[in-house]
């Protein structure tokens, strides 16, 4: 029925070039770029949404049990990794004929702390039922339904995070671990202690070793320099040059990067303590393997980084 109605469609284009040429080309190359489904390809691309909402609410379920439950519905984790604080993070990707289900959850203590579900409907030509309705239209409404915390239409986004889980995930990080000092940040500077958790946490954008990319499905990998970046900037601006300091004693390689390139831009690296510090990190050097660029050495990534000085 679907092909039938396709075949119409076409018919018509070209009784339309007749007429009008221009007009004509315009409605066959459009529907060049349309690929319609059939009801059954419909119901089976929706499916895998069912599956997902029928886990709803995320934060009700046993973090074990779910992450095999999706395993168990196609799912591939590509990534699991508990910090040194005790926050565990989990990425998950599903790949259709159609699409990427992205899924990222955060636990502290088993508590769901944080999770994002985004669904990439893949690109040209695009994917559309018998009534021409697109498919991420579709997708959209049924998560929508189903309680999904979405993004605003037509973004396939849905976010939600807890943020009592969050506040006892910032006392546990601000209270310091081996040589990482505590440190005081109002529990209302929701954003310093973002800020502050990204650049020590050795689960937050980059692995222990120094990754620089964050693997998004299979096939895909992005930097978050940028978020790193923005951090250590926010830190200058709020001039929190202990919290800068401290980052030296944690356990993200790049944020250590970060703050030593912070602290020679405000020409405070020659202080005794901070240089010696400074020299054991660089001493150690920690591979950085930035998307594109891999293995640098960390004077090599160090001299990569420019920094705003002027907060």
């Amino acid at each position: 029925m679907a092909n039938f109605v396709q075949h119409r469609l076409i018919i018509a284009a070209f009784l339309l070039t007749v007429i009008c040429s221009p007009c004509g080309a315009a409605l066959v190359e459009s529907l060049a770029n349309v690929n319609m489904l059939t009801d059954a390809q419909v119901k089976q691309e929706l499916e895998d949404i069912d599956q997902l909402t029928d886990l709803l609410p995320f934060e009700k379920q046993d973090p074990v049990q779910l992450k095999q439950q999706l395993i168990g519905l196609g799912y591939k984790v590509i990534n699991e990794k508990t910090d040194q604080f005790g926050l565990t993070r989990i990425r998950l990707t599903k790949k259709t004929t159609t699409k990427y289900i992205k899924l990222r959850f955060e636990y502290l203590n088993n508590e769901l702390a944080d999770y994002g579900l985004s669904v990439d409907i893949k690109g040209t030509p695009s994917y559309v039922n018998s009534k021409n309705k697109p498919l991420d239209k579709l997708v959209w409404d049924v998560l929508q339904k189903q309680g999904a915390e979405m993004s605003e239409e037509p973004l396939l986004h849905a976010h939600k995070m807890f943020q009592d889980v969050f506040d006892k995930y910032y006392q546990v990080v601000t209270a310091g671990k081996n040589d990482l000092k505590a440190v005081n940040i109002s529990g209302d500077s929701k954003q310093l202690n973002n800020d502050y958790i990204f650049l020590v946490s050795d689960a937050y954008a980059y692995s222990a070793d120094g990754n620089d990319c964050v693997p998004l499905h299979e096939d895909y990998y992005s930097s978050n320099a940028s978020n790193a970046d923005s951090a250590i900037n926010n830190l200058l601006a709020e001039k929190r040059l202990d919290l800068i300091e401290n980052i030296l004693d944690g356990f993200n390689p790049v944020g250590r990067i970060y703050a030593i390139r912070a602290l020679e831009k405000l020409g405070l690296s020659d202080n005794e303590i901070i240089k010696d510090k400074i020299n054991k990190i660089l001493d150690m050097n920690t591979p950085i393997n930035v998307c594109e660029k891999t293995h640098l050495t960390a004077r090599e990534y160090k001299n990569s980084i420019y920094i705003n000085s002027n907060n």
